[in-house]
């Protein structure tokens, strides 16, 4: 006969029910910091605002970078665009998002301008630009012409063996100090990750003097036998107030690891060592990281990154990779 199953101990189900609490706890820690941040019931803070210009725009934007647009299309998100953008120029003044909204309207007058009326649209443009005053250049917008030839020729490198080249380092030469137009080089590079809608939701914050690098690092797990000797550590994080539904409660977290991916690249590229530091934590190490830093509420964690300044030979995991046919399916049955 079978034998029977052990009834579970009872400190194996206070374990398991300790577990199921944390669990909970976390979940309520991440669920109250979207429902905060987020404009899900309508734009509240400047930040909603500025995402919500941003994401109109793009969405002009779109439609004009298509091959046959239809004439005159998208005049519901002109008229959104026009009355946020005001509303935000009212209530903050006119910045970078402020100019992008005028830019996209300008720049949509201007491309259905030969093909149709734009009376509509062209009045709501004239009305914003006496709200939004002179003084100001506005930036391109809407759509631009380029050619796959010049995109080849910028593009053309190894890609793969640049890749093939990119590990996660653990030894540097501290005594190097890592100059600062290579951040800025690597936080521009990554400026160009795509992000949903164009509404660029990613921040970093960066440490370079050893006592401020220690103290951030205080605070990670996964920094041990090699965290002192960085000459820099970023904090990549992502602004929950871009986003507007449901559907995009995770998105912070893709929009952020492409961010973050670029961002790795962009170091590797200015010829700097460079290792993503994993934030799989908790709300109690998370509440420590965001205190230490000064990490607004309406910001979540993505990950840590180290960089520095290579030695002239050092080892480095070899960390194989599977096979691509673990990895490609192609064409698979479609049900």
């Amino acid at each position: 006969m079978p034998s029977a199953k052990a009834a579970p101990s009872a400190s194996s189900f206070q374990n398991r029910a300790r577990t199921a609490w944390r669990l909970f706890a976390n979940f309520a820690y991440d669920y109250r910091r979207f429902r905060r941040a987020s404009f899900i019931d309508g734009a509240q803070s400047r930040e909603n605002r500025r995402a919500h210009i941003h994401l109109l725009a793009h969405m002009l934007e779109y439609g004009m970078s298509l091959s046959n647009p239809r004439n005159g299309f998208g005049m519901d998100k002109v008229r959104l665009l026009a009355a946020e953008t005001r509303r935000y120029i009212e209530q903050h003044g006119r910045d970078a998002s402020a100019d992008i909204g005028l830019a996209v309207l300008s720049a949509y007058v201007a491309f259905n301008a030969e093909q149709g009326d734009v009376g509509e649209a062209q009045a709501l443009l004239d009305d914003l630009l006496v709200v939004a005053g002179a003084g100001h250049n506005i930036r391109p917008g809407g759509s631009e012409a380029v050619s796959a030839a010049e995109i080849v020729r910028h593009a053309r490198m190894d890609f793969v063996s640049f890749m093939e080249a990119r590990h996660s380092v653990r030894q540097y030469d501290s005594n190097r100090t890592v100059a600062f137009e290579k951040i800025e080089r690597s936080i521009r590079a990554a400026q160009q990750s795509p992000s949903s809608c164009n509404r660029q939701t990613c921040r970093v914050y960066a440490f370079t003097e050893k006592p401020s690098i220690a103290r951030v690092l205080a605070h990670h797990d996964g920094n041990r036998g090699f965290g002192e000797q960085l000459g820099g550590v970023f904090v990549v994080t992502v602004d929950l107030s871009h986003w507007n539904t449901v559907g995009e409660r995770n998105q912070g977290w893709v929009d952020g690891g492409m961010f973050a991916m670029t961002l790795a690249l962009g170091l590797h590229a200015e010829g700097l060592g460079a290792c993503m530091l994993n934030w799989s934590a908790a709300r109690e190490q998370d509440i420590k990281m965001r205190t230490c830093v000064g990490i607004p509420d309406n910001e979540i964690i993505i990950t840590l990154i180290g960089f520095g300044e290579m030695r002239e030979d050092f080892r480095v995991p070899v960390s194989a990779r599977k096979p691509i046919d673990m990895v490609l399916t192609h064409e698979p049955s479609l049900r």
